[in-house]
């Protein structure tokens, strides 16, 4: 049986030729036509396109449309008065926000995903602890972790440094 060559009809290599030549050519037609089978993904949307949720409402507005928001408008939208802090902290995410904005117009998303506009504050427990066993140290700490819960880290160890040191405050003022 060594010895016994198989030789292949005539009519398999032709079919193997024709499957080969459609293959190749189907192919070609999709590498030219590749711009329109995978379109190239926009990696620098418009302010109008980008929507982040409007300060803990449940509700989602562009950031066209924040950067242009006041408190009036905020009370047409949401139908309640901001207050003293909701106002400056409206005024400190426009300001954020204005950062995170290109010089062509366009809007840095990994910025803002990295800064938190995406998603409300989280409740973070080693931030909680960081502020309660380091106080006023706590909040310095958790800036030098570089990770998705950065800010909830500071935020949460902020407000139990707060807390600890008016605790501490209370105890002291009524010992002496």
């Amino acid at each position: 049986m060594s010895g016994l060559l198989f030789i292949l009809p005539p009519q398999t290599t032709i079919m193997k030729k024709i499957l080969f030549s459609t293959l190749l050519l189907s192919f070609i037609h999709l590498s030219l036509k590749a711009s329109t089978v995978f379109p190239a993904k926009n990696t620098r949307p418009s302010p109008k396109d980008v929507m982040i949720p409007l300060m803990n409402t449940g509700k989602y507005i562009s950031v066209e449309d924040f950067l242009a928001l006041t408190p009036t408008s905020y009370r047409e939208i949401t139908g309640e008065k901001l207050n003293l802090a909701k106002k400056i902290d409206l005024g400190i995410n426009k300001h954020f926000l204005k950062k995170m904005m290109r010089k062509d117009g366009s809007v840095n998303v990994e910025k803002m995903r990295r800064r938190g506009f995406f998603g409300s504050w989280q409740w973070h427990w080693g931030g909680f602890a960081l502020g309660l066993f380091l106080s006023v140290l706590g909040p310095i700490v958790a800036l030098f972790f570089n990770d998705d819960y950065k800010w909830d880290r500071f935020w949460t160890a902020m407000h139990t440094a707060v807390y600890v040191m008016l605790i501490i405050t209370v105890i002291v003022a009524l010992s002496a």
